[in-house]
């Protein structure tokens, strides 16, 4: 059992925190169901996941590791360009 603070806080029992991997700086979230407050941690996702946000980048094919040796690839290549 916790009570809440006056700044709308309550902590969150560590047996509930470790059964659910629950650490500082996740990020939860509060869903209602009748008269129950459903708390759900949200996955964190991949920074590959933001592949593609940027005007004119393509989002690379293949599984993330392919991804990432491609980009690295494409980096050194144009380093490589500009400093020979």
């Amino acid at each position: 059992m916790s009570a809440i603070t006056k700044k709308g806080q309550v902590t969150i029992p560590k047996a509930f925190r470790e059964k659910l991997h629950i650490k500082e700086g996740d990020n939860l979230m509060f869903e209602m169901k009748d008269d129950m407050l459903i708390l759900k941690k949200k996955e964190r996702k991949s920074i590959l996941s933001l592949g593609g946000i940027a005007k004119g980048r393509k989002v690379g094919t293949g599984n993330e590791r392919e991804y990432v040796k491609k980009i690295v690839a494409g980096r050194a290549a144009r380093e490589g360009t500009k400093n020979g």
